[in-house]
């Protein structure tokens, strides 16, 4: 099978791929930073408790309820660093406002697998699968998609697209859907 690689030499490809590299660092950020603040917090006791044994540096003369607020404020910094960078990804992330209602769908059919999960009666889910006319609506969107990228040129990910188009017209037709043009 062929693997799509969309064309992005374009300043508009680049920008996308700048706003997702970000978008995924400042989740790595939201991600990691308590951790970074528990070893700042911990090294920041043990370097207090180091100092007030040895009383090597005068400078670190605080007193225990300074370090247990230092403590907090570190922690609260960390929580406040973490929403802030789940919330400016969240709002810079082209690919969760590039097909909204695309995403919409995809959430309906997690909710449906979510729902088998939980006991749903799966015969009426795929009866509802069927009836709604998802596969075939996904054939015709990645049928337009290939001709798309090849009225544009785009040989390589048309022919990526060609094989998505098979895929798609075999659960169609699984699904009892024969009537697929292309």
């Amino acid at each position: 099978m062929t693997a799509m690689h969309l064309n992005s030499a374009d300043g508009h490809g680049r920008a996308l791929r700048a706003l997702r590299r970000t978008t995924h660092v400042l989740r790595l950020v939201g991600d990691h930073v308590s951790t970074v603040a528990v070893g700042v917090a911990v090294a920041g006791v043990l370097a207090w408790m180091a100092n007030d044994v040895t009383e090597f540096a005068p400078v670190l003369t605080i007193t225990d309820n300074m370090v247990i607020l230092l403590v907090l404020a570190t922690w609260g910094a960390a929580l406040l660093v973490k929403g802030f960078a789940y919330d400016i990804a969240d709002r810079i992330d082209p690919d969760s406002r590039d097909g909204d209602d695309l995403w919409e769908a995809t959430t309906a059919l997690r909710d449906t697998v979510e729902d088998i999960t939980n006991g749903a009666d799966y015969d009426d889910i795929r009866l509802a699968l069927q009836a709604s006319q998802v596969l075939p609506a996904l054939h015709e969107l990645t049928v337009h998609l290939r001709g798309a990228y090849a009225q544009d040129g785009e040989i390589a990910e048309a022919a990526a697209l060609s094989d998505t188009v098979a895929l798609v017209r075999a659960a169609a037709e699984s699904m009892g859907h024969r009537d697929l043009s292309e």
